[in-house]
């Protein structure tokens, strides 16, 4: 998300007095979609699977889901509403036979996947050749509580640890959960996934006040919720590929997740938000990271720089890393670059197998509210919150802790620098 818009953004959220629900005023309007063909709608159905609806419902703080309909037209949306997520799903009809060399761990990923699906929804046939629609929608919304689940296994939370009723004090940091039941966000997270790059751009001009035909994260601080949307045709056709659009919505989720957890009041850093939504991701699948090209000229899309291990491990010992303590500062991540992305994931790989409670327990300390959240923190706050974090979680600096992590990954006591 643009920096200036998210400052804008939380700075509206933090002074205006928004209503806790402003997000929850449901327009139903018309008549209901037809059922899909695997519930038919039947509430005990829905009810196994933790669908709370099929639409109408609200999906932004100034839309609903039938406002989608009408601006896109031809885009064949079915929705779908978890426990945790709107989804909009316009994906297309998928045969299950390629010629790619991850085509037979991307099929056998998927029967897995179908299998679990079926245990909930027993009449899909787990031995398709072809996903409908309907049923790439059912697998879109299991991926997004996939991650939602194991994002709080990390956290070592579970829904009942966020305010179901009055949002928490913002003037007490330290036992401040945030304002709703979603991770502490007042909305749940939103997913839109078309088929044509222009209708996501349409949707965005319309409802995100900027057009981004390119998949994108937003906040909605009205709403209280976070956004991630995009289409097949993003990156040349790269989200056609099943295997790719499921590792880079882990990625996008995750992202979202951590970041609205204990509430949106501020981003967490650069390099810890991203290296997080890494280790989602290259859990689906490696072969798709968010940033794969070993230049930006490079359009790639089948790239060799997915091995990110080999390569992390070459550019530790080479001492081709920024120093943790700079590049932990950096503020942008939509300025990262190949080797950027690959520290952050490898870094953050490294505290989460190694240091996992700490880790969290980093997250949870970075996202306490700054100054009852009537104001925005400054660069400097958020520097100076980081390095206390540091401190207070793992015992050391942000020195001190790479030279673990350099120790650990290369074997040695040091790594020369350039």
């Amino acid at each position: 998300m643009h920096p200036r818009r998210l400052a804008i953004t939380l700075l509206v959220a933090a002074t205006a007095g928004v209503c806790p629900n402003a997000c929850a005023q449901e327009r139903p309007r018309g008549t209901a979609p037809p059922p899909d063909p695997y519930t038919r709608g039947e509430p005990a159905a829905m009810a196994k699977l933790g669908y709370a609806s099929f639409g109408p419902f609200v999906f932004g703080s100034d839309h609903d889901s039938e406002d989608v309909v009408e601006l896109l037209g031809d885009e064949p949306v079915l929705w779908i509403e978890t426990a945790h997520f709107r989804i909009g799903c316009a994906l297309s009809p998928l045969p299950l036979r390629a010629t790619e060399p991850w085509t037979d761990e991307w099929v056998l990923a998927l029967r897995g996947e179908l299998k679990r699906l079926d245990a909930r929804l027993p009449c899909i046939d787990t031995t398709t050749n072809v996903l409908d629609p309907w049923l790439r929608a059912h697998l879109t919304a299991q991926r997004c509580e996939d991650v939602y689940a194991a994002v709080m296994r990390n956290l070592a939370v579970d829904d009942h640890g966020f305010p179901a009723g009055r949002p928490d004090d913002a003037t007490d940091p330290v036992s401040y959960r945030g304002r709703g039941r979603f991770l502490g966000m007042r909305s749940k997270f939103r997913v839109l996934l078309l088929r044509r790059e222009a209708s996501h751009a349409r949707y965005t001009r319309a409802f995100q006040g900027r057009e981004m035909p390119d998949p994108v994260r937003d906040y909605d601080a009205a709403c209280g919720s976070l956004y991630w949307g995009g289409s097949e045709e993003t990156d040349g056709g790269l989200f056609r590929d099943d295997l790719a659009l499921h590792a880079h919505l882990a990625f996008n989720v995750a992202h979202n997740l951590y970041s609205g957890y204990r509430d949106y009041c501020h981003e967490l850093p650069a390099w810890l938000v991203t290296g997080l939504g890494h280790v989602h991701s290259r859990a689906v699948s490696p072969r798709f990271p968010t940033y794969e090209r070993a230049h930006d000229r490079d359009r790639e899309r089948r790239s060799d720089f997915w091995q990110w291990g080999t390569r992390a491990r070459g550019l530790a010992q080479n001492g081709v890393f920024e120093p943790f303590a700079t590049f932990s500062e950096r503020v942008e991540s939509g300025k990262f670059g190949l080797e950027q992305h690959i520290q952050s994931w490898s870094f953050v790989d490294w505290l989460v197998r190694t240091r996992k409670d700490a880790t969290m327990r980093f997250v949870h300390l970075l996202k306490e509210p700054f100054h009852a959240r009537t104001r925005l923190p400054s660069p400097d706050e958020l520097r100076e919150r980081q390095q206390q974090s540091l401190r207070c979680a793992f015992g050391v600096d942000a020195a001190a802790l790479e030279a673990q992590y350099l120790r650990d990954v290369t074997g040695r006591s040091a790594a020369r620098r350039k």
